[in-house]
Formats: C-alpha cells, structure tokens, sequence
C-alpha cells in the first residue's frame, strides 16, 4: 500500500507540472501575438498622416485629386484640418493633392503646396524679419506683417521655421524668425484672419466698415490686434474725405 500510495503521489506532481508547463507555453504565445499585433498597429500609423494647416483662404476641397473634380466644399486660412497619408499627382498638370478630413467629417483633395502637414498655426504679432536658416547672418530682406497667419513647421532653441504666405508676397515661403514674433492665441488668429478680410475690400469705406464689425464682435474683444485695427480705421478714415467740387482745379 505504501508504494502503491508513493506512485500516486509521484504521478500526481507530474501531471501538475505538466500543466504548468503548458499553461506558461500558452501565455507566452499569447504575449509575443499581442506584441506582434501592437506593432503592426504602430506601424500602420507611420504613413505621414496627421494635423495640416491650410495655408490658403476658400482652398478647395475636391472628391477627386484634380482642378476638375467636383467641388465639395472650402477651406479657411489658418484652419485645421486631418491629413489621411493619401497623396496623388495630377499625371495631367503634375500637380500634387493631399487628401484631408475636415472637423465635419467632410473629406476631399486639396492642393498640396497650400497645406502645412503637422504644423501649428500662429500669427505674427509686429514686423517680423525672415531668415534662410536659424541664423542672423541669413537675414533675407524680407518682413512679415502684423496678422500675417502662418503655420510653424520647425523649431529650434529660439527660432521657429515657419510657412506661409507674406501679405506683400505672392508666393507660399518658408523661413526661420525668432519664436517670439509670434502668437498661437485662437482670439488674435480669428481677429487677423477677419482683419486681413475687411483691409482687401475694394473701396475705403467698405473697409471701414468691415474692420469697425471686426472691432464690435464681442468675441474678438480680448485680441491683442484691436488697438492696431482701430488704428488701421482712423487711418483709412483720415484718407476717405470726400473731394469737394469747388475746390478741384480745372485747366481751361
């Protein structure tokens, strides 16, 4: 009975470990799937897609990558947008289109050059002197305008790389200036961005107008631009006197 009771009990360990072994066998397996799932997934992340920064007002969202695809909707300088990683070139015009996603969960291409992918929008705060690269001896001449709205690309120690569009430039730019040059305030975004609207009206008075609604929106009222604009009024203001009839010379 004695040895009979011993061989049980042997068997009995046995078994058990066994078990464990497999078990283990089991959760490792387990583990290493789930690893390898996790990077898969991470992988599938790196395609280039994330935040872009339209660079360009009423920028056209289109259901194809082509100037002739069907208008869905447009963009606002400065706004926000997702970019899905898909990009085409126009094999027509070899014009390159960005596919994005706006906050209302619209989607559609756009022009690639008038996007800014993972950048941040910011605006400038005064006249702000533009560099080739993070250095004061590659000053370019050029200046940026209070207002000007720009996406930043780069940063480094004190300067900023930064993209857009001058308003006395014709062409999207990309520079370095020093970072505090800038502001990243939505208020003063918006501000700027109805601002430079009101000052591209045809005539003075229309001008005015539209900067004294700029000036009366209660939700711009904190912007840092407001003396400036106000500024800005009394000088279109000071330039809009009628001419008086009588007063004008005529050679006879």
């Amino acid at each position: 009975m004695r040895k009979i009771f011993i061989a049980v009990v042997s068997i009995s360990f046995l078994v058990v470990g066994c078990k464990t072994e497999n078990g283990s066998s089991n959760n490792n397996t387990t583990v290493e799937a789930n690893n390898s799932e996790e990077k898969t997934t991470s992988s599938n992340t790196d395609d280039g897609s994330g935040d872009a920064i339209c660079l360009l007002d009423k920028l056209s969202v289109r259901e194809t990558p082509t100037a002739k695809g069907k208008w869905i909707t447009s963009m606002s300088l400065g706004e926000k947008v997702y970019f899905t990683g898909e990009k085409h070139i126009d094999s027509v015009t070899k014009k390159d289109y960005f596919k994005v996603k706006l906050i209302d969960g619209k989607e559609g291409w756009s022009r690639a050059p008038f996007l800014a992918v993972n950048g941040k929008v910011g605006v400038m705060l005064k006249k702000t002197n533009t560099y080739k690269r993070p250095d004061l001896l590659t000053k370019t001449g050029e200046e940026f305008s209070p207002m000007d709205i720009i996406a930043v690309v780069g940063e480094q120690d004190d300067w900023v790389q930064v993209k857009g569009k001058r308003a006395t430039g014709k062409y999207i730019e990309e520079v370095w200036i020093k970072s505090n040059n800038i502001s990243n305030n939505s208020i003063d975004i918006a501000t700027a961005k109805y601002a430079g609207i009101a000052m591209a009206k045809p005539t003075m008075t229309d001008r005015i107008k539209a900067l004294q609604e700029v000036v009366g929106n209660s939700d711009l009222s904190e912007s840092t631009f407001i003396s400036l604009i106000k500024d800005k009024i009394r000088d279109y203001e000071s330039k809009n006197v009628p001419v008086d009839v009588q007063d004008v010379k005529v050679d006879e």
